[in-house]
């Protein structure tokens, strides 16, 4: 790895054993106080809690965390997330997301199955000055079950709705731990076409390995593999107001194979403690879809990846310090090379739709007509992506009695070029109208468009924060912050809208008319980086009784954004979809949470609000001024209450709970013409707590809702998918 040849190395906390600990500093590399000490709203879920909840993947701390929301629809390749009232549905996300320190560099990697995970933290608010890029509103830092944190073995078993059936089983001593995972389901929607349904085979591995090689230098290599195959994309026809069935005629499928390798490398010198994290990332995936969803049969898309990427971090602190200073720097690069296949495939009723249909509507007005050979045909779209990226940073921590005083500051620098080979060959006909074709008439006739494009850009991300202890005793703890930063997502090329350029290039060179009234050239494929200027206020408070436990934390925020990234579809019926940067938009809102435990109860409430409007945004066909972002929830609601009945004998205790998750309103487009109000889902769970042995279940969606989770238009037609229904699984956790 990288790591061996530096001769500068960054620190990482010492292992700790109590995996409840809420005092522990995550993201060890990165955060030099505990969460509790930051200046910016916290939520932390902790390995029992995510065994109790069934909590599978990042997709379910949504509502949890507050103001948060990812989206379960698609496929895994779909993993949009939105929080504060921002985000996107495809490329660059708003949140960043790290698993043992190193940074997952792409957004299809974000939808994965928790295995064995120690404990999820979440930092709401930008955070780019520390973690960089794509952490515009906020931060997910997965922790995983390592060695030294616990000698033995456990396996797992459960079985539930839609033949659904999971296995796992880890192993772990003082300096290497493995764990393996299989997860099968049958799939909860069907496409009444065919009856194939959004079945799912996932396997995941990962191997972890440390070594003191010297009193002070401490190594630690992590290995992690996936492998995942689904059946997907169960959207339905909307028209006048009713969902018809899933019903399109074309195999929709999505693959992944993906591989993390990172090494760290710790050294404590008298003076400075220097540390490293390296990882080389793998990514394979394939997507194919029928994109227009219907019976026609108009055109496939098939999206394919081989990417790899390397990144590099280094931090430097000082091992003795001041009492009223502490600091961080550290440097920070990577590279990703990306191969994207993206061929569309136009079908017969395609053709003559999209492209037939307009050229002979212009060619009937001068006495001709116009015909394909083919009933079918590709448009091969071949991309050569690169992005680089090198960023310094500093922060500054002062204690100044009551108050922590944090001053940061970091220099991003980004550059991307890709190479595009986008072409299509046909047989064109073109006769008077009086004739009939016959085979005579057929040429053929080559469309080809290929270059290269490239953007750089620097971007300065200052913070500021200032915390106030008011010193409070007997058990209390009351602390307010007041927190300043600038944010950013990263920008990137519109690949999908490749297809489109082609037509209009054929339309153009053929028949000297254009499938839509925009021109859609290489200039549409560039999008620009969304940054944000962000305030935020907020108090955190604690208590701690002799029986009990209280913890509340609240505040309220301000995001000014920048050039935010919307997703559109061209004009007409056209079988692409782009990135545009929309001008100016803001969000304000509030978050709230609270947990209680008291004996054998716990409860836990979250409330996040979130109003997203646009300020600037005129597409040119319509001024969505004023309107509210869509698809962002504007609240969410979480309630979870929970009793640990402690008994004695061979059945040592019983656990229920229940909860309550909503989210809405929703505005699916952006005149806001459609959306939905709030609504919500009523889980349930149970454990029975044996010495070695723990029978657990999980009831979700209790009232079998059937609510809206995503909405969008293709060649014209609105789509939604609605949320999966009533599941329930039962298992047994063994342990040794």
């Amino acid at each position: 790895m990288l790591a061996t040849i530096l001769t500068c190395l960054v620190v990482m906390t010492t292992p700790i054993t109590d995996t409840l600990s809420e005092s522990r500093v995550t993201a060890a590399s990165k955060l030099a106080v505990p969460l509790a000490q930051t200046a910016s709203l916290t939520a932390s879920v902790f390995m029992e809690d995510i065994n109790q909840r069934g909590l599978s993947a990042p997709k379910a701390l949504s509502g949890i965390v507050p103001n948060l929301d990812m989206p379960d629809y698609g496929s895994s390749m779909t993993s949009s997330v939105y929080m504060r009232g921002f985000g996107s549905r495809i490329d660059n996300p708003v949140i960043g997301l790290y698993i043992d320190d190193i940074p997952i560099m792409d957004k299809n990697a974000y939808d994965i199955q928790f295995l064995d995970i120690r404990r999820a933290d979440f930092l709401s608010g930008p955070q780019g000055t520390i973690f960089g890029r794509n952490s515009m509103t906020g931060l997910l830092s997965l922790t995983t079950l390592g060695p030294g944190d616990y000698d033995g073995t456990f396996a797992e078993v459960r079985y539930g709705a839609a033949n659904g059936f999971q296995a796992r089983a880890s192993h772990y001593t003082d300096n290497w731990s493995a764990s393996i995972a299989y997860n099968h389901s049958d799939g909860f929607y069907t496409n009444i076409f065919d009856g194939s349904k959004d079945n799912s085979n996932s396997l995941s591995a990962r191997i972890r390995f440390n070594k003191d090689i010297s009193s002070r230098v401490r190594f630690e290599n992590i290995l992690s593999a996936n492998l995942l195959g689904e059946g997907g994309y169960p959207y339905r026809q909307y028209i006048d107001g009713e969902l018809l069935p899933v019903n399109y005629n074309r195999r929709s499928h999505y693959s992944r194979q993906s591989v993390t390798e990172g090494a760290k490398f710790n050294i404590y010198l008298p003076s400075l403690s220097i540390g490293s994290i390296s990882s080389l990332q793998l990514l394979f995936d394939r997507m194919d879809m029928d994109q227009d969803f219907t019976t026609a049969d108009m055109f496939t898309l098939r999206q394919g990846q081989k990417q790899w990427t390397l990144t590099q971090e280094v931090i430097v602190r000082p091992e003795n310090h001041p009492s009223w200073w502490n600091w961080q720097s550290g440097v920070f690069g990577f590279y990703k090379h990306n191969h994207m296949e993206a061929p569309v495939t136009f079908r017969k009723d395609g053709i003559d739709a999209l492209i037939l249909s307009n050229a002979n509507k212009g060619l009937s007005t001068i006495g001709y007509k116009t015909d394909f050979l083919e009933d079918e045909f590709p448009i091969y779209s071949d991309f050569l992506i690169s992005t680089y990226n090198l960023a310094l940073y500093h922060e500054s921590r002062f204690s100044l009695g009551r108050w922590l005083l944090t001053a940061g500051v970091r220099l991003d620098y980004e550059g991307n070029h890709m190479s595009y080979d986008s072409k299509a060959t046909i047989n064109i006909a073109t006769i008077p109208l009086e004739r009939e074709f016959t085979p005579g008439d057929y040429r053929e006739s080559p469309t080809k468009y290929k270059g290269s494009i490239g953007n750089n850009y620097l971007e300065f991300l200052p913070k500021v924060s200032a915390i106030y202890d008011f010193a409070l005793k007997d058990g209390h703890d009351l602390k307010a912050f007041i927190y300043g930063a600038k944010g950013y997502k990263a920008g990137g090329f519109n690949t999908q809208i490749f297809s489109d350029i082609l037509q209009n290039r054929i339309m153009t060179e053929q028949y000297g008319v254009h499938i839509t009234d925009e021109d859609v050239t290489a200039g549409n494929t560039v999008y620009k980086p969304e940054s944000s200027h962000n305030a935020e206020a907020g108090v955190k408070y604690s208590r701690i009784g002799r029986n009990y436990r209280l913890n509340f934390s609240s505040s309220v925020f301000y995001i000014d954004c920048h050039d935010q990234q919307i997703t559109v579809f061209p004009p007409g019926k056209t079988t692409g979809r782009m990135m545009r940067n929309a001008g100016r938009s803001h969000s304000y809102g509030l978050e709230a949470m609270m947990s209680f435990t008291w004996k054998g109860l716990d409860i836990n409430a979250s409330y996040g609000y979130a109003n997203a409007v646009f300020d600037k945004y005129d597409d040119g066909n319509q001024d969505y001024s004023g309107k509210h972002i869509p698809y962002a929830p504007q609240n969410t609601i979480y309630a979870r209450a929970s009793y640990d009945f402690t008994l004695s004998g061979k059945l040592q205790g019983i656990v229920i709970g229940t909860d309550w998750n909503a989210r809405g309103r929703t505005w699916w487009n952006e005149d806001n013409s459609l959306s939905d109000g709030l609504h919500g889902s009523l889980g349930a769970d149970f454990s029975f707590r044996f010495r070695k042995i723990t029978i657990f279940g999980r009831l979700d969606n209790l009232t079998d809702a059937r609510n809206p989770v995503f909405y969008f238009k293709s060649v014209g037609n609105s789509f939604f998918q609605i949320e999966k229904p009533f599941r329930w699984h039962i298992g047994i956790r063994i342990t040794l």
